[in-house]
């Protein structure tokens, strides 16, 4: 099964920044020449494009068309929905790219609907849970959490996020299979950008299934690793390991980052942990990472840094998302990490951009 991964090559860095130059001039051409209330409602047209993603990724369309084109009739019988109105989904989601029609009525997948089918590079389960009734509920609450600085899902559910989750096992599932999707992407732009030959042991902390880590391990076969998080999060962890050809360089720990960290690494690898708490909690998180690491170890945290221009940027939005998941979460500038890092007695090494909007901030001890 190992053999057959492969991580794509991926342009350079400064290639990706040019192109999002280029972009982003053509963007503010746009709104330049066009009325501000036209561009405006252009956004706001995403409002009926995205439950129609949901729909899509509901019904596992894209994957029944991998097999073979089908009918809008096939389409609505092999998904028990309604004709007419699958049929009214799918033309708004053509428009936009999102599957195609051909001459003979048969649906047919394009690039972005492929990105529906399960398996790599899949998108599915993200947007399944981003677009479901837990996340689109917290949303509207959003006004709440902007008057109160509290999260907006303990305003729904009264209680915080990740309580609710281990309450309610299915939408836990889906919420570390989201994650998952989410870490797949990010994996060869992590893969391009750092060197993890240097190091014996890695230690993931809060790593979930594991993806990232057994991906490290699969590109570089010395290296050992540990993973380590709750007992709920690793459930599946076991069969990614043995995807990646890796189970028996991996020892899996349960625990709470918030208690302990794992000793006997090298290196210990923070991704998309600490945008999910406060400042505080942060710097306990570290400190406990602190304890056991090693005079000369290493700490990278793998987080988006947030530019402090007034440029567009992913990391600006999906702050949004952490301001009414987490009380406290938040996507951080290098200034917000020097202040954090410094109060757990780190600091930043250097910070190594990525072709995704994440960057690695190598830490060490002060």
């Amino acid at each position: 099964m190992s053999g057959d991964i492969h991580f794509r090559k991926l342009p350079p860095v400064w290639f990706i920044k040019i192109l999002n130059l280029f972009r982003y001039g053509l963007l503010y051409i746009n709104r330049s020449i066009f009325p501000g209330n036209i561009v405006l409602y252009e956004h706001f047209q995403y409002l009926w494009l995205l439950p129609c993603i949901r729909v899509a990724a509901e019904f596992n369309i894209a994957t029944i068309l991998r097999d073979q084109p089908r009918t809008i009739s096939e389409l609505a019988a092999l998904t028990g929905s309604n004709p007419e109105y699958l049929y009214r989904i799918m033309r708004g989601l053509i428009g936009n790219g999102i599957f195609k029609l051909r001459k003979d009525g048969r649906y047919v997948n394009s690039s972005m609907s492929k990105a529906l089918i399960d398996g790599k590079d899949s998108l599915r389960y993200m947007i399944m849970q981003h677009l479901g009734s837990f996340n689109w509920g917290t949303f509207n609450e959003l006004i709440h959490a902007v008057r109160t600085g509290d999260d907006a899902v303990t305003k729904v559910q009264g209680k915080g996020i990740y309580d609710y989750l281990s309450e309610h096992p299915d939408e836990s599932e889906l919420f570390t299979r989201s994650m998952s999707n989410l870490s797949e992407l990010s994996i060869a732009p992590i893969l391009s950008a750092y060197d993890f030959s240097k190091f014996g042991i890695l230690a993931d902390i809060g790593g979930g299934e594991g993806l990232l880590l057994s991906a490290i391990l699969h590109k570089y076969p010395r290296l050992k690793g540990i993973l380590f998080d709750r007992k709920e999060s690793i459930t599946r962890a076991e069969s990614i390991f043995i995807k990646f050809g890796v189970k028996e360089k991996i020892k899996t720990i349960q625990g709470d980052f918030f208690e302990s960290a794992p000793a006997g690494a090298d290196v210990y690898l923070l991704k998309n942990i600490l945008h999910n708490w406060n400042d505080r909690d942060c710097v306990r998180i570290l400190n406990n990472i602190m304890k056991v690491l090693p005079g000369e170890g290493k700490i990278l945290i793998i987080e988006m840094v947030v530019s402090e221009n007034n440029k567009p940027s992913f990391s600006k939005l999906i702050d949004i998302q952490m301001m009414v998941s987490m009380k406290g979460g938040k996507e951080r500038t290098r200034k917000e990490y020097d202040t954090i890092l410094t109060n757990a007695g780190l600091k930043i090494n250097k910070v190594i951009p990525t072709i995704a909007p994440i960057s690695i901030i190598e830490v060490t001890k002060l």
